[in-house]
């Protein structure tokens, strides 16, 4: 099976190597940590195409930013690299505004009314999204449902990361670890630590750079010389092979769901 993993991001690529970072992060290193099949491809999107889609049960927040809707965008994958199944990820909180009032529940239900009304996506995965949509609202709460994800032919699973991705990162101790520093008094260490902090990319730039200033060095910023704003994938790439945050996933929400997506039995 053909997996797809679109995932909320840029493609960055290794000044040296010319490796695609953002296909080694969530196409090796994430799914090695959580134990999910590796994807045959990852791609990357913005939130707006999402938000883009055409809609006309489910309220979702818009945004004034021009974005390809996302139908379109899977559509082309699919035909191009001959995808058999996605998989999207995508931060709940929107880069445009962290203090929008949001719903994972919600967000989900307008990825698939978005993918159900398209005129451009494959028809299989349209009917998927179809049916999954109308399965959701039918749900007497929305925890009640029949059984985990499965991966099958036609299939479009969302895996929406609440509040967004550098969630799993929001573990002092572990983010100490993996940046060389235990034990060591930091001048200018954050505080904000929680798991839904939606501030988290801040907490975390920060920890970088009071990281920084540590003596002796630590050897990792011999390797990476900016911060984590500027070189998100990197430092992410670095957090995962530095295993410190292996059990922070497997317990957080976003690793949780990543971890039930297996393949439909034949």
């Amino acid at each position: 099976m053909r997996i797809g993993l679109v995932v909320e991001g840029s493609h960055v690529y290794h000044s040296r190597t010319r490796a695609d970072l953002l296909e080694h992060l969530w196409g090796y290193e994430i799914p090695r940590a959580v134990g999910c099949p590796r994807p045959a491809k990852v791609f990357g999107i913005s939130k707006g195409s999402i938000a883009a889609m055409r809609l006309t049960q489910t309220n979702l927040r818009r945004t004034t930013a021009i974005a390809e809707p996302l139908d379109q965008v899977l559509e082309r994958y699919r035909r191009i690299h001959d995808i058999e199944c996605f998989v999207i990820a995508w931060d709940l909180v929107p880069p445009w505004d962290k203090q929008a009032p949001v719903c994972r529940w919600n967000e989900t239900l307008g990825l698939y009314e978005g993918l159900s009304l398209s005129s451009f996506l494959d028809r299989p995965f349209r009917d998927f999204a179809a049916n999954r949509f109308r399965e959701m609202r039918q749900r007497v709460r929305p925890s009640v449902r029949s059984g985990p994800p499965q991966i099958e032919a036609g299939g479009v699973l969302a895996v929406c990361m609440e509040p967004l991705f550098e969630s799993i990162f929001m573990d002092e101790r572990a983010m100490r670890r993996s940046l060389g520093i235990v034990g060591k008094r930091t001048r200018g260490w954050p505080s904000g630590w929680e798991k839904d902090n939606v501030r988290a990319v801040e907490v975390i730039e920060a920890a970088v750079d009071a990281a920084r200033g540590s003596v002796p060095l630590p050897p990792v910023f011999r390797r990476i010389r900016q911060g984590y704003e500027t070189l998100k994938t990197e430092w992410g790439i670095h957090f995962m092979q530095s295993r410190a945050f292996d059990r922070a996933l497997t317990i957080n929400a976003v690793g949780k769901r990543l971890a039930e997506i297996r393949p439909a039995p034949r």
